[in-house]
């Protein structure tokens, strides 16, 4: 498998960098990894399998700890229809394993989650219906390994192979890392991925679904679906007894933070406060507590001046140092943190940092870039402003980062979710996580005095928001400041206030939209995500709620605005989809999809489904 940034890597895969002991044991593996020849036409149960029931692999490990889909393309000569699926797993291949059969496009078909697994062999799963399969038509069958450790064995597929009505082109073994529809191919390993495919007229429609848009009254359903891994939402808060005392462990609390954001009086902070604001950093230093107190909004930081003291309830976090990966050495930057960390020891509040795209990248030593995200702090950020600053425009182009963001689609809300993935990769290098903020450029992120780029627009700045909060952002940082271009501000939210016909008021009207719903929406996003793939081109979001499925969907970003169809996962039996904010609804059809339009690549749409 081909490694998908330039930056090295010392972890042992099975195709992203592999050793060569491994790579040389697998080169000299029979081609024919399981007996198929043509004429061979199995029967299993009334139908037949692209592989042999008796198939093993040789290789029934592979050390590679990374998630990762893994799957077989396939065509049958004739009308009919798979009704379950099978994969080979060894005792190392641990955790919920789901199956997908997807069209040659990449659109899911069909979904199913196994169970009662054994420790080591063939696993089936049947899904919730048969899925027709058209003569002649490619398709694809894959299962999601959370651990890795897969089997494979390589040149499995160095030919085109067949089977009864089964046929499986050169190269059929694919992969993705991370889940999603595998395209991938290395050495035409085959992955022992399986189909039980029946002959036979191909039904017009299947069975139709239970359908219901009434809440279930069991609010505590889970679904069959693997969760993403997450710090533990609002119980995180509780281990800081400032941040608790103030009510950041409550499920209707998400913070919205404003940097540099100085306000005198009551009315200003309320009118903070209708922006959806209720959290800040970077203030004039004779700022009074009291206006923090009597209108309920945060402070993280340092004591402004002496109307703060250690019982300050509204003062909940440490704000330890900004961009010390970008301003100073390695060395020069992990001292300042270290005396920020022993300077605040014991005081009760959480500890925050803020870095640059540095420590996001391959420019910076991983071992540093790792320190400075896991050794001091309990909440952390990068700044990366994708819209506004020069970086996406520079020639020659630098994709140096660790999720890689392309030229091609640099300057789209994409790049904002990709950040959250850089990010998490670091913060989980400890095999610990904690929240990740996003911050969010409300009118302009470049230098000041430098390159002029544009302006973030008003889309633009919800889908930035949109897509952090799809990558697991827990919270949102604006950058307060236009520091060139044609609008320029030192306070962007109080001149918006104050100025009449303020040439920011699409940005802020479009920042007070989409804060209001994130507040709305605070007990769906402070709960666990699961791991489900939609389909191609989309970038999704799978979160339940008192009896409710919320899905969040935008497009991936490397592909165009327009339809999408989308797959219902298990376990969601409702039909009618409720599009939260716009007014409408949505059904869905009988094999379990749906398809909604994207006008542009910032576009985003909130589904609410009843389980």
């Amino acid at each position: 498998m081909s490694v998908p940034t330039s930056q090295p890597t010392n972890r042992r895969r099975f195709g992203r960098a592999a050793t060569v002991v491994s790579i040389t044991i697998a080169l000299v593996l029979s081609l024919a990894v399981v007996a198929i020849v043509r004429g061979d036409r199995p029967q299993v149960d009334g139908g037949e399998t692209a592989l042999s029931p008796r198939a093993t692999p040789k290789i029934v490990t592979v050390s590679d700890p990374e998630p990762v889909e893994l799957g077989m393309r396939f065509s049958s000569a004739r009308d009919g229809t798979v009704d379950s699926m099978r994969f080979y797993k060894g005792p190392e291949n641990t955790g919920t394993h789901t199956g997908s059969l997807w069209d040659e496009s990449g659109s899911l078909l069909a979904r199913t989650t196994f169970t009662d697994e054994s420790p080591s062999g063939w696993q089936t799963a049947q899904f919730r219906t048969p899925v027709p399969i058209r003569a002649g038509k490619s398709y694809v069958v894959s299962y999601y390994s959370p651990a890795g450790q897969y089997s494979a064995d390589a040149q499995g597929f160095d030919s085109a192979l067949a089977r009864g009505n089964l046929s499986m082109p050169a190269g059929a073994g694919v992969y993705t890392y991370g889940g999603g529809f595998p395209e991938d191919n290395h050495l035409n390993a085959n992955y022992f991925v399986d189909i039980h495919f029946t002959e036979g007229e191909v039904p017009s429609s299947p069975a139709p679904r239970q359908a219901t848009t009434t809440p279930r009254a069991n609010s505590d359903k889970t679904l069959p679906l693997p969760r993403i891994p997450w710090e533990g939402g609002p119980s995180y808060w509780k281990q800081f007894p400032a941040a608790d005392a103030a009510g950041w462990d409550e499920p209707d609390f998400f913070p919205i933070l404003a940097w540099f954001n100085s306000f005198s009086n009551d009315e200003e902070v309320q009118y903070d406060k209708t922006l959806g604001i209720n959290t800040y950093s970077g203030m004039w230093e004779g700022t009074p507590y009291s206006l923090f107190e009597n209108n309920g909004v945060f402070w993280i930081g340092g004591p402004l001046n002496d109307t703060f003291s250690e019982s300050s309830k509204n003062w909940v976090g440490n704000f330890l140092d900004d961009e010390v990966d970008g301003r100073f050495t390695p060395e020069q930057g992990r001292d300042r943190l270290q005396k920020s960390v022993d300077e605040n020891a014991g005081n009760g509040r959480f500890n925050y940092a803020n870095f640059t795209q540095m420590v996001m990248g391959t420019d910076l030593p991983t071992s540093d870039a790792e320190a400075f995200i896991n050794d001091y702090t309990d909440v952390v950020s990068i700044d990366m402003y994708w819209y506004t600053i020069p970086y996406c425009s520079l020639l020659p182009y630098r994709d140096v980062y660790i999720t890689p963001v392309k030229q091609s689609n640099c300057r789209t809300a994409s790049s904002y979710g990709k950040t959250m993935e850089s990010l998490r990769t670091r913060d989980a290098a400890d095999g610990k996580l904690q929240p990740m903020w996003q911050w969010i450029e409300n009118l302009n992120g470049g230098p000041g005095g430098g390159e002029f780029t544009a302006h973030i627009t008003g889309g633009q700045l919800q889908g930035a928001v949109m897509n952090s909060l799809i990558h697991e952002a827990r919270g949102i940082a604006y950058f307060n400041q236009s520091l060139n271009g044609p609008c320029q501000s030192g306070n962007v939210f109080r001149q918006s206030q104050v100025v009449e016909n303020f040439c920011g008021a699409e940005q802020i009207e479009a920042a007070k939209t989409i804060n209001t719903r994130i507040a709305e929406l605070a007990p769906v996003l402070n709960s666990q995500s699961y791991d489900y793939s939609f389909g191609a081109g989309t970038d999704t979001m799978l979160k339940t709620h008192d009896g409710d499925a919320y899905i969040f969907a935008m497009i991936d970003g490397k592909t165009q605005p327009g339809e999408r169809t989308f797959t219902v996962p298990p376990g969601v039996t409702g039909t009618t989809l409720d599009v939260l904010f716009e007014d409408r609804t949505i059904e869905v059809d009988s094999s379990g999809r749906f398809t909604d339009t994207f006008a542009d690549e910032y576009s985003y749409h909130i589904y609410r489904v009843a389980q």
